[in-house]
């Protein structure tokens, strides 16, 4: 068996493009590393990687469907038309990736797949995978469900996550529609009425984690902002749960997860802990979605890595306090034997010291 080697990366949460048409910024758009990911892609498609077996994986969250440009209207309502539109707004506003990408997948032997996510659910539409394999050329897949070769599983992660999971029987919503929609899990919702409002006037909104210490720091130095805010969160809650719609659908069951979820510090590691030691033919575990790296055993011969995030976080935890950057990937080694192994790498470039800031 020939060895082949796959490259996964997660949560770019790539938009429009960091200026609208008329030259202004666009405070919705999330990735702003492009030149570096240029880079990267170029590193693993020449030299004697040009002749190897190389995959790149996009794990999930590698786009955000659910609102590219502001102004949107109606913007949880995904129909294969808006995701399409969407995509190709994507495309357009991080086309020199896209052309990176194209590069990549004309050599023998290289391959692109595309994986689900919560904030990506266009990729739900059979149009959206058509304009990405019209775009890139050569090999490409999308999938809808966690992937797994030689003892790995390589999934997003946001199906053990109330407020992110899909209802996986009921995809789509067409009672009393023109056009079906995705039936968006209810964090998507909350992402396109409250989060992205907010981005409005604090474009940094987003990215700040733990979102409690935020609120804590709030209600000392901007009370009323923190009053008005925690009204709306739950207005929204309520608003989800009890008044009927048919641009979503739920149940009872969903909503006391959400709120068990709301109430304690919620990871991965006990999904993926349940995943490795019930499941003996999976090996090493890859999640994303949860924004923060991690390599971790949990048994003999029992892997969990997360791919991290290319966005910017701001960290207000005492522990790790300040901005944070980190272009993080995972490597995996496929022997000729058949045996996998994962590495968590983290890309340091080869660019200049000099980088345009698009935001601040």
């Amino acid at each position: 068996m020939e060895e082949t080697y796959k490259l996964v990366f997660s949560d770019f949460h790539m938009g429009g493009g960091s200026r609208l048409p008329d030259g202004t910024t666009n405070y919705l758009e999330n990735f702003f590393f492009d030149r570096e990911y240029i880079e990267l892609i170029e590193s693993y498609s020449t030299g004697p990687w040009a002749k190897k077996k190389v995959e790149i994986i996009l794990n999930g969250d590698f786009f955000e469907h659910l609102e590219v440009i502001p102004g949107e209207a109606d913007p949880d309502m995904m129909t294969e038309r808006v995701a399409i539109e969407r995509q190709r707004q994507i495309i357009s506003g991080h086309q020199e990736v896209f052309d990176a990408f194209k590069r990549f997948n004309r050599l023998s032997g290289h391959k692109i797949t595309f994986n689900l996510g919560n904030h990506d659910a266009g990729l739900l539409w059979p149009g959206v995978h058509e304009v990405l394999k019209e775009e890139i050329g050569g090999d490409v897949q999308v999938l809808t469900v966690p992937y797994e070769f030689n003892g790995v599983r390589v999934e997003h992660g946001h199906r053990y996550q109330a407020d992110s999971a899909f209802n996986e029987d009921r995809y789509f919503l067409k009672k009393g529609l023109v056009e079906p929609i995705i039936n968006l899990p209810w964090g998507c919702y909350f992402v396109v009425h409250y989060v992205n409002k907010v981005r409005k006037e604090r474009p940094y909104f987003a990215r700040v984690y733990p979102m409690r210490y935020f609120y804590r720091w709030a209600f000392i130095h901007e009370p009323w902002f923190a009053l008005k805010n925690l009204a709306k969160i739950l207005y929204y809650f309520i608003s989800l749960r009890f008044i009927h719609s048919k641009r979503r659908h739920s149940s009872f069951w969903r909503t006391l997860q959400l709120v068990k979820e709301a109430a304690i510090d919620s990871n991965l590691d006990k999904a993926a802990k349940k995943i490795l030691l019930t499941n003996p033919g999976v090996r090493i575990l890859i999640f994303g979605h949860s924004h923060g790296c991690r390599y971790r055993y949990f048994g003999p011969d029992k892997l969990y890595v997360n791919s991290g995030t290319w966005t910017e976080r701001i960290s207000l935890d005492p522990a790790n306090m300040g901005r944070l950057v980190r272009l993080t990937y995972i490597l995996i080694e496929i022997d000729h034997h058949g045996r996998a192994s994962a590495s968590l790498k983290e890309w340091l470039g080869n660019s200049g010291p000099i980088r345009d800031i698009q935001h601040a």
